[in-house]
């Protein structure tokens, strides 16, 4: 042990009081509490480093399969979506044209009918009728082309919306993991 004496105010305590002062004391410890790191002492720092690198690029690996996957299954929903709107608007449009060559249709017929009246009654009588006939056939043809359009819109977003419900149970999945 160092004693009072041999320190001064400018001490500096030399390798071999510091031997005698703790080496003695903390060997002893040291010993006892590394004891129980065995694995410590067949430890490579090579090895690890080595471990490291190869789990960083498996797991590179399998996000970049993941994000390809992934990208490949939202295009292939786009696109599908993208057809089925394709054939919808066709469906739609071809209705539209049908629901405006009938109205066209009855129109000429309306007008022969309005013309071959013989009295004022008669033509207000039969214009309250084509007027009725024509507004139910409005409303049937506004009800056929909305029910296409919602049907559309739910058949056109399918696709896009069963992707995005697999990308989210997978990022739920990646999450939980």
């Amino acid at each position: 042990m160092v004693s009072h004496a041999d320190m001064s105010d400018d001490f500096v305590p030399t390798r071999s009081v510091a031997r005698k002062t703790i080496a003695p004391a903390a060997s002893a410890q040291n010993v006892a509490f590394f004891a129980d790191f065995r694995p410590l002492k067949d430890f490579q720092p090579s090895q690890a480093m080595e471990m490291m690198m190869t789990k960083s690029k498996e797991q590179i690996e399998k996000l970049s399969n993941d994000a390809a996957a992934y990208g490949k299954e939202s295009m292939d929903a786009w696109m599908k979506s993208g057809n089925i709107f394709m054939k919808g608007y066709e469906d739609l449009f071809k209705t539209y044209m049908n629901i405006a060559q009938k109205s066209a249709e009855k129109n000429g017929e309306a007008v022969k009918t309005l013309m071959a009246c013989k009295t004022v009654s008669e033509y207000a009588e039969v214009q309250n009728r084509l007027a009725q006939q024509g507004f139910d056939d409005f409303m049937t043809g506004a009800t056929k082309i909305s029910e296409l359009g919602i049907k559309l819109a739910t058949d056109g977003f399918a696709p896009i919306n069963d992707q995005l419900t697999k990308t989210m149970k997978k990022a739920g999945e990646s999450v939980a993991a």
